[in-house]
């Protein structure tokens, strides 16, 4: 049997192809699955534009960072209608994705396709019409398991188990893992009938992924504490992206927008990114955007700050700002928002917490430097906290209209 055609029952003379009956394997997490499953899932959002199909998520283990899985992309895909599942299959066949229809699938709420290289699965693809319930349970899953690395763990160790145990029985797997997934949902879930399939979830769980465009986790750190809960930020690694993105620009916000906009082209998802600058009065700016490197391309804040505090010595005009720009690409536009600090630069590094120029800047109001403060406390006063609780505030805006 070749890629792209159709499955059929046991009645039909050719044989299962190898990849039907492939045993179950789990492997290590991929750094590469979630840009994988980001790349798969617009291209296949492309294909099926025609049929109406436009909103294509990724799924199941391999959407779930750190979480061991067997290495096949899950996805999902809505419709209002199975009619035109045969020109779907035809469109698809191309792209060496095989119909399995619901006679050999046993699930007749979906239809499935299998995509194959090399004779082996790499992706599944499920259509589900609307009003399926198991449309928000997929999501409200995996963001569950995405927020609780302790429920993570317990669900890899689980799989691992029964991978063992059903290694030449998928469906015996499959059905082995439901309970685990069901007590998961009871939890989360606010009532029996649980969800209404065709509006955002409302509980903690978050409404919203956004890959952040950075790998320092301070900065997550500080940007998940400013938002809470109302949105899950994916770190660059997480999302299995390994690049170093430039800030050639002479703007916060042109930076800001290249890091987005990079991210963007890579992977097609929403994403934000940050570009955050000191200025000082009396050094006309600086150091401004170059305040990451500013004493060399090392990025070593230890010697930007003495740089700073050498170029001020002896200068009574401490005053200075933090000024932070995010650039937010939801459904590819594009939106800013600013958020500034004034404060002053002190004359010798004080504190050990935070990081970059922390230690010797201190807002206005405060005898303390940023780096003696809790993030509770810096967030108080934090430009990052200001620009992020604008992003937000457009997001809810956005996604829950009042």
């Amino acid at each position: 049997m070749t890629a792209g055609q159709h499955i059929q029952p046991d009645s039909h003379p050719e044989p299962w192809p190898a990849w039907a009956t492939e045993p179950v394997e789990i492997v290590a997490p991929q750094a590469t699955w979630l840009l994988d499953g980001a790349r798969e899932a617009k291209e296949l959002a492309a294909i099926l534009a025609p049929f109406e199909i436009e909103e294509v998520q990724h799924i199941g283990s391999t959407s779930i960072p750190n979480l061991p899985a067997k290495p096949i992309l899950d996805l999902m895909a809505r419709t209002t209608s199975f009619d035109k599942t045969a020109d779907i299959a035809a469109a698809l066949a191309p792209f060496n994705w095989n119909y399995v229809p619901p006679e050999l699938d046993r699930h007749p709420e979906r239809r499935f396709f299998v995509r194959v290289q090399d004779n082996r699965r790499i992706a599944h693809l499920h259509l589900l019409s609307y009003g399926s319930q198991r449309w928000q349970e997929q999501l409200y899953f995996r963001d569950a398991l995405t927020r609780n690395p302790e429920l993570s763990i317990q669900y890899a160790t689980l799989k691992t188990g029964l991978s063992r145990k059903y290694r030449n029985d998928r469906e015996a797997y499959t059905e082995a893992k439901a309970g685990f997934i069901a007590t998961v949902l009871a939890a989360i879930l606010p009532t029996p009938d649980r969800i209404n399939p065709n509006v955002m979830p409302t509980t903690s769980t978050p409404t919203v992924q956004l890959i952040f465009a950075t790998n320092n986790p301070h900065k997550v750190e500080e940007i998940q504490s400013a938002i809470g809960q109302e949105l899950q930020v994916i770190s660059l690694r997480e999302a299995g992206i390994d690049i170093d993105i430039p800030e050639p620009h002479d703007t916060l916000e042109a930076n800001a927008s290249e890091k987005s906009g990079t991210i963007h082209r890579l992977t097609g998802q929403n994403c934000f990114s940050e570009d955050t600058g000191l200025e000082v009065t009396a050094l006309n700016g600086e150091p401004g955007v170059k305040s990451a490197r500013y004493a060399g391309e090392d990025r070593a804040f230890d010697k930007n700050v003495e740089l700073l505090l050498h170029k001020l010595e002896g200068n009574p005009d401490r005053r200075a700002r933090f000024r932070t720009v995010i650039s937010l690409i939801l459904d590819g536009q594009e939106h800013l928002f600013e958020g500034t600090c004034e404060g002053r630069i002190l004359t010798s590094p004080a504190g050990d917490r935070g990081f970059g120029y922390d230690p010797v800047f201190s807002p206005d109001g405060e005898e303390r430097s940023f780096a003696q403060m809790s993030l509770e406390e810096k967030n108080h006063y934090s430009h990052r906290r200001k620009a992020a609780d604008q992003l937000v505030k457009y997001l809810r805006k956005t996604i829950h209209p009042a």
